[in-house]
């Protein structure tokens, strides 16, 4: 039966050019098929192309980020190399200050409660930021020894 189906199929298609409907929608299977077998490896070539322009694009942020995290960082460095500068700066004027208070109540009677509150606000910064040294073990004691004149 198989065998008649062919030829009988072999002579109507190939021999006589007749189509029949079971053989138009063969064909019409078989290029479904194939159309979609194309438009599948179409949609896998733009997967990989997709894919490698995204590892480029990463590549490129990735490069990108490793600039700005550079600038940040040399942006850090430069503030605080500027805090300590300004600290340092801050720190001669507050000792320049202290001297000048003792300079001028070493020989004295006293000062007076606002002069003092004054004196030792001072004093309080110049610790914070680190002072020490002759404030320390010559004005400091010199200062406490001062009577308050009101």
């Amino acid at each position: 039966m198989k065998a008649i189906t062919g030829l009988l199929e072999w002579l109507l298609i190939e021999k006589l050019g007749i189509e029949t409907k079971w053989a138009r929608k063969k064909k019409q299977e078989h290029a479904m098929l194939v159309k979609t077998s194309k438009h599948l490896e179409e949609l896998q070539k733009k997967h990989t192309e997709d894919v490698h322009q995204s590892i480029r694009h990463d590549e490129i942020i990735k490069n990108d980020l490793a600039k700005l995290t550079e600038t940040v960082n040399g942006i850090a460095e430069t503030l605080e190399h500027m805090q300590q500068k300004e600290n340092e700066t801050k720190l001669k004027e507050l000792k320049d200050s202290l001297v000048r208070y003792y300079n001028k109540y070493k020989n004295s009677d006293g000062w007076t409660e606002l002069e003092k509150d004054a004196f030792w606000d001072l004093f309080g910064d110049y610790e914070k930021r680190g002072g020490d040294g002759y404030i320390h073990t010559i004005v400091e004691p010199a200062m406490r020894e001062l009577k308050e004149i009101k």
